[in-house]
């Protein structure tokens, strides 16, 4: 299982839970984490191309931007400005 970060290109005028209530409702996504308002952490066994297809999928359903990069994480390799939460879930859903 691998994490990835999907970032995208967030409109603020626009409500985003429709596409959110998509996006992480696939079957193989297993865990997820949306702390950044643009960017999801995703636990799954999809690789970055089906990923990105699940994405322009949701987006096109829902009505929001298609802008988005998808990439795979080494989570052992982090720094950053975050609340408690968010490192917590960081630590839990790492294979490190």
């Amino acid at each position: 299982m691998s994490m990835y970060v999907v970032i995208f290109d967030r409109d603020p005028a626009v409500t985003h839970r429709a596409f959110q209530d998509a996006f992480v409702a696939h079957p193989r996504i297993y865990n997820w984490w949306h702390y950044i308002k643009s960017a999801y952490l995703i636990r799954t066994d999809l690789n970055a191309s089906e990923l990105s297809d699940h994405y322009n999928r949701c987006a096109r359903q829902t009505g929001i931007s298609k802008t988005h990069l998808v990439i795979k994480l080494d989570p052992s390799d982090r720094q950053g400005m975050l609340v408690r939460d968010a490192w917590a879930w960081i630590r839990k859903n790492s294979d490190v």
